[in-house]
């Protein structure tokens, strides 16, 4: 029965297209106060993980768990207990944040949902952000594909040369 589910987990994410998170970003200003970006989490729970939806996700930060609890929603995407897609000021504020990258998790008990960055920056760092979303593979829609597990174990992994050590 335990292959038979890992045989259907296996599928199910072969075909996830749907699940991610964008990075976030935590702005730290001259009087003290902290802004951040939106905690953008989107699952596949409402097309092919529905036995996800409704579930407690759990965020860590550099491998911690911290007390910030998202909630998977009809659409499958993730949202706080005031059903926003950004924590509290006093939230954030108490996050044990280091200068510059972050990680985050993303989970339902054991399993992985999605991973991102979080970017804590003083208000006066200095920044270059890039967009190469769409750049690095042929197309969005056949990027998309050939970057999915199923696109990789089919051999349609593709990327333009140089892009990634460009930005490295």
């Amino acid at each position: 029965m335990q292959a038979i589910q890992e045989a259907l987990d296996g599928i199910r994410n072969s075909f996830d297209f749907v699940s991610g998170a964008n990075d976030v970003i935590v702005v730290h200003h001259r009087d003290g106060s902290v802004t951040c970006s939106a905690f953008s989490v989107q699952t596949s729970a409402h097309t092919v993980n529905r036995h996800l939806l409704g579930k407690q996700v759990q965020v860590h930060l550099n491998g911690q768990l911290i007390p910030l609890q998202m909630t998977i929603g009809q659409d499958g995407r993730c949202v706080f207990g005031d059903g926003t897609y950004v924590p509290q000021v006093h939230e954030i504020s108490q996050l044990p944040l280091r200068d510059g990258r972050n990680s985050l998790d993303f989970r339902v008990g054991s399993t992985l949902l999605a991973n991102a960055g979080l970017f804590s920056w003083k208000w006066s760092d200095l920044i270059v952000i890039v967009d190469i979303d769409g750049t690095i593979t042929r197309t969005d829609s056949g990027g998309v594909l050939a970057s999915s597990e199923f696109g990789q174990q089919l051999g349609l992994a593709h990327a333009h040369k140089g892009v990634c050590s460009a930005m490295s």
